[in-house]
Formats: C-alpha cells, structure tokens, sequence
C-alpha cells in the first residue's frame, strides 16, 4: 500500500449514508465459512450452505449498491459482481428448472475472468489483503467448477473448502478494518485498504 494516500469524501446525499461495507465483507465471510463447514467439517450442513449464500449474496448486493452511492467504487463494484454471482448460484442450486450440476460448474468457472479484472486495481496498490482474498477466491472458483463436473473425484470438494477456509480469513479481516473506521475512526488504521485503493481513482 502506498504510505501518501487522499482519500476523496463523498458530498451530497452520499454524506448522509452510513458506511454499509463492514456488513457486506461480513456476510461475504460468513458464506465463505458455511461452504468450508459443509464440505470439510459437516456434509449434513448443506441446507445451511445454501441459505448462506442467498444472506450472503444479498448482503453484498445492497452494500455494493450503497457503497456506489458513496463513492466506494472499487468496493462498491467488487461487492455488487460477488453478490449478484452468489444469489445466482443459489438460483440455480434451488431449482432444478434453472440449473444442474454443469451449468454450476460453468458459473463457476465464469466468476474467474471478473475476479481476475477486479484484483488489478489492489495488485497495483500493492494491497496484500485484497490480493490474498482474490488469490484465494480465484482458486475456490477453480475447484468449485472441477468439483461439480468430476462429482467421482474425492479429494475437490475438500479442496474447495479449504480454499474458501482460506479467502474468509483477509475478508473478515477487511471487514474489521472497515468496521473500527466506520465505529472507531480513533483506532482504525489511518488509511483502510480499499480507500488506498480507491483514492488511485479519485486522483485520476
């Protein structure tokens, strides 16, 4: 991250809106959590896997939506692109209609051009966090793809727990870093790692 950062403050109507991104990166963890449970800790769990990503998929979706009207871009942009991903994936994890085994895997495997696009802005701001999460995430999105089309192969849907095991990790810790600024401004670091990010495209 770069030691001199302006973050732009948001004027208007975007003033008077709370900070929703601690919320959304949380939900987002949370539902990166339920699939490490389900698939390493407890298979029974899947139920709850499902109704995680639906709360997690809707919670990123309006934090990206109010992150947007505050200016947040980056956030706003990567909150919105996973929260929409996710409630598709419950759409079509729910009704046999919409989706099937393939056509999970194949959404699967489509999240990853998105996420490749999203970590440039982090990966030019050198932010470990967000590059960590990204990795990690990328990787799930891999596996989950490979998981549902080779459902004989034992050892994937360990492989993507384990890796959404791992992207819940720098989530909840972006999440942290969000929530004492929004609460706790006093103890929060100077300059959160998406607002590093993010001041790149106010200055252009």
């Amino acid at each position: 991250m770069s030691e001199t950062t302006v973050v732009a403050k948001p004027g208007g109507i975007a003033a008077q809106i709370g900070d929703p991104g601690a919320a959304a990166l949380f939900t987002f963890g949370l539902a990166l959590s339920w699939v490490w449970v389900a698939e390493v800790i407890d298979h029974s769990a899947a139920g709850a896997l499902v109704f995680g990503l639906l709360v997690g998929g809707i919670g990123q979706t309006l934090g990206g939506i109010i992150a947007i009207i505050r200016r947040d871009n980056y956030l706003g942009n990567l909150l919105l692109t996973y929260g929409i991903w996710l409630i598709g994936f419950h759409l079509l994890s729910v009704s046999e209609e919409l989706g099937n085994t393939n056509s999970r895997a194949w959404w699967s495997f489509a999240l990853v051009i998105p996420s490749l696009f999203l970590m440039v802005p982090a990966i030019r701001e050198r932010s470990v966090p967000i590059i960590l999460a990204f990795i990690f995430l990328i990787t799930l999105e891999v596996f989950l793809g490979l998981a549902l089309l080779n459902t004989g192969v034992g050892w994937l849907p360990k492989a993507v727990g384990w890796s959404a095991f791992a992207s819940a990790f720098p989530i909840y810790f972006l999440a942290y870093e969000r929530l004492m600024k929004a609460v706790e401004p006093a103890h929060a670091p100077a300059v959160a790692e998406f607002d590093a990010v993010e001041s790149r495209g106010h200055a252009g």
